[in-house]
């Protein structure tokens, strides 16, 4: 493995209390990160973004997360289905926190990136760790409502008689 770093104004010790585990296992984290996604778009604005962010910006992105987070969970004790107007809604502030702070997020992309936090075990961990089991499914389910809730309506088409 390299000593591949994220290009960051954070030291090690600031990078250990905004990023908690993952400053630890950093290499191994960005080097497949690199081998699934280094080619694309998505990746080079991250690595752009990040770059910038200091102590600050950091602490702003855990806070709006856990936000995130404990509206899922909020919503999951509550009964609330993932079709409905609120589950949606915490959906697409999931959304929109993405591309604002790492890279632009379609709604369609948001519904492929979901299925990893039901099918791989570390963005379960990451969905359910400060919510509740079954949160990934549930949340995957919130973005696909919440994705169709945003798709364009059908084009009209003029048929002439």
């Amino acid at each position: 493995m390299s000593d591949r770093k994220i290009r960051s104004p954070l030291g090690d010790e600031e990078k250990r209390e905004v990023w908690g585990e993952f400053a630890d296992r950093e290499d191994e984290y960005l080097t497949e990160v690199e081998q699934r996604w280094g080619d694309s778009g998505a990746y080079a604005q991250s690595a752009k973004r990040v770059a910038a962010y200091g102590k600050e910006q950091w602490e702003r992105i855990n806070r709006d997360n856990a936000a995130i987070e404990a509206r899922i969970r909020e919503l999951m004790d509550a009964g609330a289905a993932p079709s409905s107007e609120a589950a949606m809604d915490v959906a697409e502030a999931q959304r929109r926190h993405i591309a604002r702070w790492f890279y632009d997020m379609t709604h369609e992309f948001h519904v492929r990136k979901s299925h990893l936090y039901v099918e791989d075990p570390r963005f379960r961990a990451g969905i359910e760790t400060n919510t509740r089991p079954g949160a990934a499914e549930w949340l995957r389910e919130a973005i696909a409502a919440n994705a169709s809730r945003h798709e364009p309506p059908p084009a009209l088409h003029d048929h002439a008689p």
